[in-house]
């Protein structure tokens, strides 16, 4: 198995069905805030906002959890290359899907994203790989498949990007490709990094879209 946690790491349970039930919450709001209200921009910032609220604070009383969210440098070396290589696959099948079907747009807000998106990623995968996937690991413990679970986080990351296929698609690879990373390295860094990096491709490279416009169409009010 990948899994690399130790027993003092996933002893206790305490709290993780707690930080899963969150991550539900937080997924519902995606869905209301985001998709069914349009509003995006203040669903993003309220979202970072409260789980930067949440590290900072859970840091404060017990230092320890940083390691098993994985916001630490353990493992960032392996979790680098290995993430590399996943941006490697997914950025050249974007870049191919571009040239053959002549399609993909390309503008500043592209470079802008590939900066900022990774922030997004990284909270995106700390909800997905840390507080899902690894707590539902522990919580199940040798009744747990490392391959089930995977597979878990990915249909699930795929299904909050429900109903654009495509996004669909390509967040089920990306989901399996990060919680694999992570059960591999105990790092979340890189994931965040990948996933920031691979997204921003996809979007402009096989989907058309600029993700970047309608947030800064709200926030200058154009």
């Amino acid at each position: 198995m990948l899994h690399r946690a130790t027993p003092r790491l996933r002893g206790n349970t305490t709290g993780r069905t707690g930080e899963i039930g969150a991550v539900t919450v937080t997924a519902a709001g995606k869905f209301v805030f985001g998709d069914w209200l349009d509003m995006h921009l203040e669903y993003l910032i309220v979202a970072v906002a409260l789980w930067t609220i949440y590290i900072v604070t859970r840091r404060r009383s017990n230092p320890s959890v940083l390691r098993r969210w994985g916001f630490t440098t353990a493992g960032l070396a392996e979790a680098a290359v290995l993430s590399a290589l996943a941006l490697l696959a997914g950025a050249g099948f974007c870049v191919v899907y571009a040239v053959v079907t002549r399609t993909g747009i390309v503008s500043w807000n592209l470079v802008v994203l590939l900066a900022l998106y990774p922030i997004w990623g990284l909270v995106q995968q700390f909800l997905l790989v840390a507080l899902v996937a690894d707590n539902v690991m522990a919580i199940r413990k040798e009744r747990s498949q490392e391959f089930a679970v995977v597979m878990f986080a990915a249909l699930l990351f795929s299904a909050i990007h429900f109903p654009e296929v495509p996004l669909m698609i390509a967040t089920f690879f990306l989901g399996s490709a990060t919680t694999l990373i992570f059960f591999r390295t105990r790092n979340i860094w890189m994931p965040g990094v990948l996933h920031g990096w691979f997204a921003t491709l996809f979007y402009f490279l096989v989907m058309e879209v600029d993700p970047l416009e309608p947030l800064l169409a709200v926030a200058f009010g154009r």
